[in-house]
């Protein structure tokens, strides 16, 4: 797990320099006061965290002081604990400090320890409320919809119910993760101080696994895929999916268990709709799912590197596999936020039988799961698929193409009416506030569809179902790109109006690059100043994302690339430059994405192959 990492008292940081916190903006959640709602017991605890504070402080500042105490340990709570660990293998351990420490380390782990004992709300009643609403309003809605908005925010802000030292860690978590979407600078400081106390509280957690822990360590993944920390995005979200497994929350069996052994129901839930936080905790792990390879970038340009759900693929297993999942898909949100989840089906692939009856209508998190795991599907079989020999390469492939789009035009044929694109109901989604899930299902769609139509070893396929990958994958690349040129319109339209953001959902960012990356493969010259203007009109849409996540501003960056690429063959074109034998046609050698390699009927493709497919797309 990852330790708070401290800068030195040189480096002018007011935000972890231990003899500046009681000095910063933050200093209310540095050191705030006791609340009212604080037990005795803990007043003690609190008080002697207190005390050795003021003590390493006076060590620091030169005074002379009594040796400091240990810091108490954090008192156990009544969770399942499933951990391979023993007690005395708790890494809880490792946090007690020896006699007379005088290291900025410690001092600023106790720091820590006291605002872990605070509830945050009652230390910043407001700054808490704004950050929990930016929350919920970006990143707690469907696509990572774990809690109930309203229920949820009711029991955070209320001082009446007290909370367990899980239920203040992920109230931190929360806060770090909703903290990233704020136009307040100062607040997005704040994010960093939240994270960190999460961080630390996670680690005094380690192995007794409860569902706070579950979310807390997704949530501190998700904060540092933002933040553009591949490798301890990773860590947090193997460490909460294997937490996930440990509370067998990827079965009924498994939530009703926990729910059984937890007398009072997290968060002031009823039974149900605690039911349904698990099964949500759980796929939102389903969703956050890292596959991403450390030894390697997956482009030229230094890209943060794939989860199932958000960023760039990059070669590593998956750590839930979708045939363990006996658990119902999530519930439709007004059912959920209204207190009466209804049942739903559990996970099944018969679900994406077009011919298979009709499935009573779901929420928007169950259709981004059911198409989330297609796309994972198609990951993982390209990803081995890669790795074979040319020999029976065909007879591999083509049952699994098959069968994958069988089940995408199945998926999609599974949408209700008011899910399917058009420019009304992309326009309802932005009035409702779900545009960004809105346009993830259908991001998820045409990204899983060019996927699994680019990536294949061209020298080892006949040249019919190569011109067939071909086609598909520039017409679902053309049909994406149209998508977020309609977005990027209205996005425009509405600015006067609306400034704030309304569209902070990451995978998109990535769908639209790779839909680049293949519609600006070739071209004819005559379309290339239409090709050019559509493509730059789409760059607010990324530039918005940008200013969320450290992924969007490497596609910003990829994009803006291409777009030069682009300007400087029509400049040449209009200067005359010959182009050899290419005619009315250009074309561009190096893709965006160098993960593909050698399989890749894009890139690799001839001239002619390529040509074709572009002249009878602009035909259409």
């Amino acid at each position: 797990m990852n330790q708070p990492n401290p800068t030195s008292t040189s480096s002018g940081s007011t935000e972890t320099s231990p003899s500046n916190l009681a000095a910063t903006p933050t200093q209310r959640f540095a050191a705030g006061s006791l609340s009212p709602s604080v037990s005795s017991e803990n007043f003690n605890r609190i008080a002697d965290l207190r005390e050795s504070l003021q003590t390493a402080d006076a060590r620091h500042n030169g005074e002379v002081s009594r040796p400091r105490e240990h810091l108490p340990p954090p008192p156990p709570i009544v969770t399942r604990n499933t951990s391979v660990h023993s007690l005395d293998s708790d890494r809880s351990s490792l946090g007690t400090y020896p006699e007379n420490q005088e290291t900025s380390t410690a001092l600023y782990q106790d720091h820590l320890a006291l605002q872990w004992e605070q509830d945050p709300s009652e230390l910043d009643q407001r700054t808490t409320a704004l950050i929990l609403e930016l929350y919920f309003l970006h990143a707690g809605r469907a696509t990572y919809s774990m809690f109930p908005r309203k229920a949820f925010l009711l029991w955070a802000q209320s001082g009446r119910c007290s909370k367990s030292q899980d239920d203040r860690m992920l109230l931190y978590a929360i806060l770090a993760m909703g903290s990233l979407f704020s136009p307040d600078s100062g607040k997005r400081a704040l994010g960093k101080r939240f994270a960190a106390v999460a961080t630390y509280a996670a680690e005094k957690r380690f192995g007794k696994f409860s569902l706070q822990l579950c979310q807390t360590r997704l949530l501190l993944a998700l904060y540092h895929f933002a933040q553009g920390q591949a490798q301890e995005a990773w860590d947090f979200c193997g460490s909460g999916l294997r937490a996930i497994s440990a509370l067998c929350l990827n079965t009924e069996e498994g939530i009703k268990e926990l729910a059984d052994e937890t007398p009072e129901l997290e968060y002031g839930f009823d039974r149900q709709t605690f039911e349904e936080c698990c099964r949500r905790t759980f796929w939102s792990g389903f969703l956050m799912d890292v596959s991403l390879d450390l030894r390697r970038l997956t482009t030229t340009i230094d890209l943060i590197q794939q989860q199932r759900y958000n960023g760039f693929f990059g070669g590593t297993l998956f750590v839930v596999s979708i045939e363990d999942a006996f658990v119902r898909l999530p519930c439709v949100e007004e059912n959920y936020e209204s207190d009466t989840p209804c049942e739903t089906p559990l996970f099944n692939y018969e679900l994406l039988n077009r011919f298979a009856p009709k499935t009573p209508t779901l929420g928007l998190m169950a259709y981004l799961c059911l198409i989330s795991a297609l796309w994972g599907d198609v990951l993982t079989f390209t990803g081995r698929a890669a790795r074979r020999p040319d020999t029976g390469y065909e007879q591999h492939y083509e049952p699994f193409y098959t069968n994958a789009y069988g089940r995408l035009e199945g998926w999609h044929a599974m949408l209700p009416a008011n899910l399917r694109y058009t420019r009304q109901n992309l326009e309802n989604s932005i009035a409702e506030g779900t545009v960004g899930t809105f346009m993830s299902l259908h991001a998820l769609y045409h990204a899983t569809a060019i996927r699994l139509n680019r990536q294949i070893r061209t020298s080892a396929m006949p040249a019919d179902k190569r011109s067939r990958n071909i086609e598909c994958a520039l017409q679902n690349a053309s049909t994406f790109l149209s998508m977020m040129h309609t977005l990027a319109l209205i996005n425009r339209q509405r600015l006067n109006d609306a400034p704030e953001y309304f569209f902070s959902t990451p995978f998109p960012g990535y769908a639209l690059m790779l839909s680049i990356d293949v519609i600006t493969s070739a071209g004819q010259f005559t379309t290339l100043p239409q090709l050019i203007d559509t493509v730059d009109a789409t760059m607010p849409c990324i530039v918005d994302l940008a200013t969320f996540w450290a992924s969007a501003r490497a596609q910003q960056k990829a994009v803006s690339n291409r777009l030069k690429q682009l300007t400087d063959i029509a400049v040449e074109h209009r200067q005359g430059v010959n182009h050899g034998s290419l005619g009315r046609f250009w074309k561009i050698q190096e893709s965006l994405d160098v993960a593909y390699g050698k399989d890749d009927a894009i890139y690799k493709a001839s001239e002619q192959e390529l040509f074709k497919a572009v002249d009878q797309l602009a035909h259409r």
